[in-house]
């Protein structure tokens, strides 16, 4: 999503729709002013733990943990990412094909990314296959430097809905200003496969990050990006207090979401196996919980058979597109079969960017009202 998620890439709801007073998701600061913020989606509890940083401290924490027992502790920690892998990442793809190509009204309002998209995009994964050190390498490049890109969007999506939700969005300039954190943290994670010694999240990234061919990025650099990020959050304070003068306080939740993509690009910085296998478990588990929220609230009683049938179909298309897709070419030769499955990541999460950019962009009349009610 870009709603960003299991890969779980941005953008998910970019913008907050509507514009001059009276028009969908305009602001309304005499009514929200005052009032203590309730207009959580899956609950205030859910919404920290799926959407904030409370899934990253809980489940991380605990697998860092049985990794640093060793022994039959790191096993389990070993089964039990794999589980998480196989539950989100897949289905959080699916998620989206369900959402765009199970309405013929999506199809029609965005024929670009959903008929026009694919065969261009399957055209150059074959020429990626071929031309691994010219197309391929272009290719799988792309992937790698949107995916962050993909994820900050699909964080300041989510992050928006609550101020939509509580009847003050952010205007354009308020957006732009919180959104710093976000693109920074991901333009440190790019530099973060710079600084690896061992394989990167994916076939792609891995490629990409052999073709760097030169030494680990010094020391400064870090220095110099941290830094970066600290600055950036003068641009949420400005905003903060600005609303908190105009009687709309950012909503808490708000600052959760900002504060896991942060702590997801930071920890992975230093820690491989946090950035190559849990971000993207993260990532899916926040789009997951949105688009399932989005398919079945307002159902009344059906609500709860709708989430079963709405899982239930994500996570079998998931299973078949992760790992299912990438084990049709599991006989090839190792080389070979590292730039196969590069083209095909790339593949799947450049569509599944464009996919998202477009079919939950804010501006849309219908997609708002159905956030906001």
């Amino acid at each position: 999503m870009t709603i960003p998620p299991i890969s779980t890439a941005r953008t998910a709801p970019a913008g907050a729709g509507g514009g001059a007073s009276g028009e969908v998701g305009a602001s309304v600061p005499d009514a929200a002013a005052g009032a203590r913020f309730d207009r959580f989606l899956l609950g205030r509890t859910p919404d920290f733990f799926c959407f904030g940083p409370g899934a990253t401290l809980l489940v991380a924490g605990l697998l860092l943990a049985l990794q640093r027992m060793g022994g039959a502790a790191s096993g389990v920690a070993a089964t039990l990412t794999f589980c998480l892998v196989l539950l989100f990442v897949g289905p959080h793809y699916a998620a989206t094909y369900r959402r765009a190509y199970t309405s013929l009204a999506v199809v029609r309002a965005h024929p670009w990314v959903t008929l026009a998209a694919p065969p261009i995009l399957i055209a150059l994964a074959i020429l990626a296959v071929r031309y691994p050190a010219g197309v391929g390498l272009g290719y799988f490049a792309l992937y790698v430097g949107w995916s962050g890109y993909h994820y900050s969007g699909q964080s300041l999506g989510l992050a928006m809905l609550y101020p939509l939700r509580q009847g003050a969005r952010l205007d354009p300039k308020e957006k732009r200003m919180v959104s710093l954190p976000l693109y920074v943290s991901w333009a440190l994670s790019v530099l973060g496969i710079f600084r690896l010694a061992i394989p990167a999240r994916s076939a792609a990234h891995e490629l990409v990050r052999r073709a760097y061919g030169g030494p680990p990025l010094p020391g400064w650099v870090a220095v110099l990006g941290f830094a970066a990020l600290a600055v950036s959050f003068g641009g949420v304070a400005v905003v903060a207090r600005r609303r908190i003068r105009r009687g709309v306080p950012l909503p808490g939740q708000f600052y959760a979401v900002l504060s896991a993509q942060v702590l997801w690009f930071t920890i992975g910085f230093y820690r491989p196996f946090f950035a190559i296998t849990l971000v993207p478990v993260f990532h899916s588990l926040q789009y997951l919980g949105l688009t399932s929220w989005h398919a079945c609230h307002g159902k009344g009683d059906v609500g709860p058979r709708r989430f079963a049938g709405y899982a239930l179909v994500v996570l079998l298309l998931g299973l078949a597109i992760n790992p299912g897709v990438f084990l049709l070419f599991g006989d090839v030769g190792a080389a070979k079969g590292l730039v196969i499955a590069a083209a095909i990541n790339s593949f799947v999460n450049l569509h599944h960017f464009l996919l998202d950019g477009r079919i939950w962009r804010l501006r849309e009349r219908p997609l708002v009202q159905s956030m906001i009610a």
